[in-house]
């Protein structure tokens, strides 16, 4: 049984960052991508990154709290952010990125 692979995107840097720009380019070129938001990273959901085409996006809770923006509903907030993205790192990824 073949399993899922996906395209990994760690984005921890804020909006209008080339790291960022490029970062959401490769996610959208991907087609198949799982795109998860720490640290600065979480600005991004102010600019509805959630209703772009083309990834799932996660988000880490505590980096929500503490920027003081809300869930969103087409945002993936997992218990523990960074097992659900190793696990994800060892079960289904096709390439990984770190912006």
């Amino acid at each position: 049984m073949k399993r899922e692979e996906y395209d990994i995107f760690l984005l921890t840097k804020p909006p209008f960052s080339p790291r960022s720009e490029l970062c959401l380019k490769l996610a959208a070129r991907s087609g198949n991508a799982r795109l998860y938001l720490a640290g600065d990273g979480v600005y991004h959901l102010l600019s509805g990154i959630e209703e772009l085409p083309g990834y799932k996006v996660y988000a880490c809770q505590e980096d929500l709290e503490a920027r003081a923006i809300g869930d969103r509903e087409k945002v993936t907030v997992p218990d523990n952010f960074y097992a659900a993205f190793i696990e994800d790192m060892m079960e289904h990824c096709k390439c990984a990125y770190t912006f």
